[in-house]
């Protein structure tokens, strides 16, 4: 942060502080002024602010606001475990430690390269294909996106490096091919909080919006990585020596076994999901059962797999507490019923706007209005703009393809976010430049692509 953001935090906080206890002394209900914690919330992380720390300001303007009795914080805190925000952050870290159980019994690397081999190493294309297609499919198993690439991207930069691959072209590979996965994953928390905050089954999520919507970040930034690669040419290298094909030992007997195993009961999960239409409680389960698959199959002292576990959710753990934290606000928030308020004053007008624009309008206010993780903004959405969604009659779809803009179109852009430049720094590139100006090519398509749905769907 700039000393002008820490300046300009450091008075928002005071004066959300100074109107929240002003509200609570003199106001018989917040009313609107139940809205103060989520501005904090929204405008501490637009400058940069830690998000744990951005939330924590937010609760305590909240328990101000809601006038919540000191001995009751405690019950708040434990209330706030058993909701479902809190069960996203769980799905996370069981995420993390997923992804290390399988890098550690050579899953990963074998299910990584077994898609390349079968693609081909030959030529631009297939390595394009190939990465691209490793990348999906681990961001859509794993429910992740920096966790896959990270398992990825050791193994495919010497690949890439060799037909001559830049830097900037890689870190695109990876972003949009995961962010197709991650978009499609049952497993992902953003993806969750979409089809449940919108009671939808994960099925009925792919098809009417996360399938097309995954396809068109695929397959547009399929196209966008060979103009990202022929305009950065000459410009960007990878170092001679790391240019060459991985060196990698023939995979064990175990290693098979495991990967097999994982593959099957992945699929069978997913199918049991789909037909059973569960919802997010059934993924901390199939994620335990993964793991306890992989385990058994790789013939993995249980030791083992509890040490990969708590290495891998551990580096998650600051994840946890902020969606745990995320929960606590939006009780709080719900308490003061500010939504309600907003309906009252302001549903009138909304429903004027017809089903259409309405469904833009509030896309619209997701992607460039709230900041913060994709799932909360999903969940955060559908709290303040469901009812006035029912009263005009928004269908599921329609309401899905909302709630999926308004959480991931960010990730595109317009600005930088952590995602975006994470893969730059997993594909060794410093070039900020050439990743925005990839995302914003295939952001052109996508925010056109929702504009047609919502079009179809209202």
């Amino acid at each position: 942060m700039s000393g002008r953001q820490r300046a300009a935090a450091a008075v928002l906080l005071v004066v959300a502080l100074l109107v929240s206890i002003s509200v609570a002394l003199w106001a018989p209900q917040p009313g609107l002024w139940g809205l103060v914690p989520v501005v904090v919330y929204a405008f501490l992380a637009l400058f940069g602010v830690d998000m744990v720390l951005a939330t924590m300001a937010a609760i305590i303007c909240g328990i101000i606001l809601a006038r919540v009795p000191l001995l009751e914080i405690g019950g708040l805190l434990l209330e706030a475990l058993g909701d479902f925000v809190a069960l996203l952050g769980v799905i996370i870290m069981l995420g993390a430690g997923l992804g290390e159980v399988i890098r550690r019994t050579g899953v990963a690397d074998y299910m990584v390269m077994g898609i390349v081999d079968k693609i081909g190493v030959d030529t631009r294309v297939r390595v394009r294909v190939g990465v691209m297609l490793a990348c999906t499919v681990l961001a859509f198993s794993l429910g992740t996106l920096a966790g896959s690439v990270a398992i990825v991207a050791p193994i495919i930069i010497p690949i890439a490096a060799v037909v001559g691959y830049t830097p900037p072209a890689t870190a695109a590979m990876f972003f949009f091919s995961g962010l197709a996965g991650l978009i499609l994953s049952p497993f992902a928390p953003a993806t969750i909080a979409v089809f449940q905050s919108a009671g939808v089954s994960w099925g009925q999520y792919v098809l009417t919006a996360g399938g097309p919507v995954a396809l068109m970040i695929w397959f547009a930034g399929f196209l966008v990585v060979s103009w990202n690669q022929r305009r950065t040419e000459g410009r960007f290298a990878y170092p001679p020596e790391r240019a060459a094909h991985p060196e990698r030992a023939a995979a064990t007997p175990s290693v098979k076994r495991a990967t097999a195993a994982f593959l099957a009961t992945f699929v069978v999960l997913v199918f049991f999901a789909a037909w059973t239409k569960a919802g997010a409680t059934f993924v901390p389960i199939a994620m335990v059962l993964l793991m306890t698959v992989v385990g058994l199959a790789s013939w993995t002292a249980p030791g083992k797999i509890m040490d990969a576990f708590y290495t891998g959710a551990s580096r998650l753990l600051g994840i946890f507490f902020l969606f745990w934290l995320l929960a606590i606000l939006f009780k709080l928030i719900d308490s003061m019923k500010p939504y309600d308020a907003i309906v009252a004053q302001f549903g009138g007008g909304l429903s004027a706007l017809g089903p259409y624009l309405f469904a833009v309008a509030v896309a619209l206010v997701g992607w460039v209005g709230v900041a913060g993780a994709a799932a909360a903004q999903a969940v955060l959405l559908a709290k303040v703009f469901g009812p006035v969604a029912t009263a005009l009659g928004i269908s599921p779809a329609a309401w899905t393809t909302v709630l999926l803009a308004s959480a991931q179109t960010d990730g595109l852009g317009p600005f930088p976010n952590p995602d975006m430049i994470g893969q730059m720094g997993l594909a060794e590139s410093n070039s900020l430049k050439w990743q925005l100006l990839s995302c914003w090519l295939v952001m052109i398509p996508v925010v056109g692509l929702y504009l047609l749905l919502l079009a179809v769907y209202t």
